[in-house]
């Protein structure tokens, strides 16, 4: 099967729609599928496509132009043109507001299936934002089927958009890389962190993951304990200016932000930490906290958006509602104080992510997916062309 995968971000581009979109092109890859993958890329010349080979996938690299709209109109050109040198079978947009968007469309325009999916911020906060909404809402109504990586997410879907078909299909971990494995203890000695109690972050530290929240717990406790909060992935431009106004007015606590890593060397990075917390206002399915509980960290989340989906609580984890910084404290409290709670929370969380969070599930949810959309339009096509032939 041909699979045009449209995407707003494809490594080496950070975050977890990155990670997400390059997990899920190279495994339909390795089972078979000639995967095409339709990024935007800063660099380069305007308008030019610059193709790559990485891991049996094909990438196709279009350079951006300063204005949006420039983009997006050759990113559709350029899809239209590669499905008339050699039909795709579907057409694959992740996150909605352009990906998403421009697979919806194309796929009406040229007569294929096409699928868009929904990734946290699309239908978290896009679908607010009056110049993005009326994209979000046309790839709802467009898409053949519409993916969620979580049940809320899926919700919202199907609440903007009652006539669409929606799916969850959550996120999924490799295990095989993200393991417990021991710290790593030159890193542990650099940065300062022994005899002091971890606080781990991963991915880009910002308000929409609860950095406002976070903050004030972590001063909280610092007023009891030695603590550190190591934030691997860094801070968001945007939001270092609010860390640096914590930095001065606590300079008593201990924060260390680390430079993004390649996913294979977070393991030990993971293992610095004594409880893993993240407290998003809202959420996707986040890739940094299923990572986190197949390393075997304890977790502590806020109950927002798909982190229910992954963590029950005093199961696999702890929740607190988003943005109750006491609660925060509270729960952090709990596993910093209890040996045997974080052990139970860690070895469940593993196995959680283990039975019901793969990449290989994953992958097999979306290439039946692709294969079922595909089929019925080719008996969409073939009734219709016996229709025309009477």
């Amino acid at each position: 099967m041909r699979v045009a995968l449209l995407t707003d971000r494809f490594p080496p581009d950070p975050g977890g729609l990155a990670v997400a979109s390059a997990r899920i092109a190279r495994g339909l890859a390795a089972e078979g599928d000639e995967v095409d993958v339709h990024a935007v890329r800063s660099e380069g010349l305007p308008g030019v496509v610059r193709e790559e080979s990485r891991d049996g996938v094909r990438v196709l690299g279009l350079g951006a132009h300063r204005r949006a709209e420039d983009t997006a109109a050759d990113a559709f050109d350029r899809l239209v043109a590669r499905h008339r040198e050699r039909p795709y079978d579907v057409l694959h947009g992740f996150y909605l507001v352009r990906s998403g968007f421009l697979a919806a469309y194309a796929g009406s325009y040229l007569g294929v299936p096409s699928l868009a999916s929904a990734r946290g911020n699309d239908l978290d906060r896009s679908v607010l934002d009056p110049a993005a909404a009326p994209f979000v809402l046309k790839a709802l109504d467009l898409a053949t089927c519409v993916t969620a990586v979580s049940h809320d997410l899926a919700r919202k879907a199907g609440a903007l958009c009652p006539s669409a078909r929606v799916e969850v299909v959550p996120n999924g971990v490799d295990t095989r890389i993200f393991r417990p494995v021991g710290p790593d203890r030159e890193l542990l000695r650099t940065l300062g962190l022994a005899g002091r109690a971890v606080l781990g972050f991963s991915g880009e530290l910002r308000r929409k993951k609860g950095l406002t929240v976070l903050l004030p717990a972590l001063a909280e406790l610092a007023r009891e304990r030695p603590v550190t909060l190591l934030a691997a992935g860094g801070v968001r431009a945007d939001d270092l200016g609010t860390v640096e106004l914590f930095r001065r007015q606590h300079p008593e606590v201990h924060l260390v932000a680390l430079s993004p890593r390649d996913p294979a060397d977070l393991a030990p990075v993971y293992a610095l930490m004594d409880v893993f917390v993240h407290p998003s206002l809202r959420d996707g399915l986040p890739n940094a906290l299923l990572e986190a509980m197949a390393c075997g960290r304890p977790v502590v989340g806020a109950a927002a958006g798909g982190i229910p989906d992954a963590v029950r609580d005093g199961t696999d984890g702890l929740l607190v509602d988003p943005g109750d910084v006491g609660a925060l404290v509270v729960a952090l409290r709990r596993v910093l104080d209890d040996r045997d709670l974080a052990a139970r929370l860690g070895a469940a969380g593993r196995e959680r992510v283990r039975r019901d969070f793969t990449p290989e599930a994953e992958v097999r949810r979306y290439r039946a997916l692709h294969r079922e959309l595909q089929a019925a339009a080719s008996r969409a096509s073939g009734g219709a062309s016996a229709r025309a032939s009477r």
